[in-house]
């Protein structure tokens, strides 16, 4: 029999629970635990997976600088969509098989097609860029973690400058090093270490060699492979998808996508109120009629920071927060501020003050029971403790949480 049409409410209820909000959250579970079910956790700005882990599993931020630094059980590298994830090394694997190598080829094309052009340069410009990559990488091996300004000052040749724009009056040159070490760390040749900064919310990274065995155990498996391992664990976290939002996740086309699904056997069911079927792993619970479990205790009202994979994860977003009333949670280009979500879907902003207060705003139109906003109080008090003096700035500001912070 083909199961009925799975309802907003029940993809809310689904993503709850797998996505860890509110009661699901556990104690116990470890920083790459609270990560795993949520695949990909988008790293361009570095609280994103700090506070997205935090939402998920009682941890430290010293146990989550633990995960990405000292064991490694979470690497951070450019990949699908040109950009920063921090992932479990399974996901981390089957991302950078899917797509890295073509990201790669650009970066390394377009830098190529500058040092063609810069004075700076005699010779060959590839033969010229091979050699300064593997200077940054003896230079890593050899003296350990080195910021960029450090590597330029070991590294002459990172002084090289290019002209991003010829012609344009507001183009500048530019040196390459942080070009030479955006294709190195694509190419996981060397990896982010701990940042320079005074805590986990700076940009200004140390970077460190890579574990070559990283590499080897993508060797052998093609493009198209490591995108079905990749789907796999999407559909895992946020069945049921559509092909919009999985060729949307994946920076990839329709037609591969389409071509994995098929490979993976994934089954199309109908979705309520959307415009075109989802699509769920062979052994998801929907097919044999069963349905996510109803919250242990309460509702499942969490916050989580800025570009988290709850919100970021689907491109088609309008069933888990209105159109009208969600103006200003999202910036011009989609990017997802701090939000405040009940039973699956988003009420409201949050964001911190650069003195450390807490301050939120429930969406117009939005009715939020008086318990479920005592809840949201007493989640925003265990935030800020859990921050102390940290101050968080959203690298991706929305015109909420500008508001809000003025």
């Amino acid at each position: 029999m083909t199961p009925a049409a799975i309802s907003v409410e029940q993809r809310r209820r689904r993503r709850a629970r797998r996505h860890h909000q509110g009661s699901h959250r556990r104690e116990g579970r470890d920083a790459r635990g609270g990560a795993r079910a949520l695949g990909p956790i988008h790293s361009t700005d570095p609280a994103t997976p700090y506070l997205a882990i935090h939402a998920r599993a009682e941890v430290s931020i010293d146990d989550v600088d633990a995960a990405l630094y000292d064991e490694v059980s979470l690497r951070r590298f450019t990949t699908i969509r040109r950009t920063v994830f921090a992932m479990d090394a399974e996901v981390a694997s089957a991302a950078f098989a899917a797509a890295n190598s073509p990201i790669v080829e650009t970066l390394r094309r377009q830098l190529i097609g500058w040092l063609d052009a810069s004075d700076d340069v005699d010779g060959d410009a590839a033969s010229f860029l091979a050699h300064v990559e593997a200077q940054v990488v003896a230079e890593l091996r050899s003296g350990g973690p080195r910021s960029g300004a450090q590597l330029a000052e070991a590294i002459p040749d990172l002084a090289v400058r290019f002209e991003p724009k010829p012609g344009a009056s507001y183009s500048r040159p530019q040196r390459i090093t942080s070009k030479v070490l955006e294709i190195l760390g694509t190419e996981m040749r060397i990896v982010r270490s701990r940042p320079t900064g005074a805590d986990f919310t700076s940009g200004a990274w140390r970077w460190a060699a890579a574990d070559p065995r990283w590499l080897d155990e993508v060797a052998d498996v093609s493009p198209d492979a490591a995108l079905v391992r990749l789907l796999v664990r999407y559909l895992d976290a946020c069945a049921p998808a559509t092909v919009t939002d999985m060729t949307w996740f994946t920076g990839t086309t329709k037609t591969r996508v389409r071509r994995a699904l098929g490979e993976l056997g994934a089954v199309e069911v109908e979705l309520a109120e959307a415009d075109e079927p989802g699509f769920v792993l062979t052994d998801d619970p929907w097919l044999d009629g069963r349905e996510e479990p109803e919250p242990d205790s309460g509702a499942t009202v969490a916050l989580v920071p800025g570009l988290d994979p709850t919100t970021m994860a689907w491109k088609q977003r309008a069933w888990y927060v209105d159109d009208s009333a969600g103006v200003g949670v999202f910036d011009r280009n989609g990017n997802a501020g701090p939000t405040i979500w009940v039973d699956g879907s988003v009420v409201g902003v949050w964001t911190q003050r650069s003195d450390g207060e807490m301050v939120m705003e429930i969406l117009d139109g939005v009715d939020v029971p008086d318990d479920r906003r005592v809840q949201i109080e007493e989640e925003a008090e265990r935030i800020a403790g859990w921050l102390g003096d940290v101050r968080v700035n959203w690298r991706y500001p929305t015109p909420i949480t500008k508001r809000l912070e003025s």
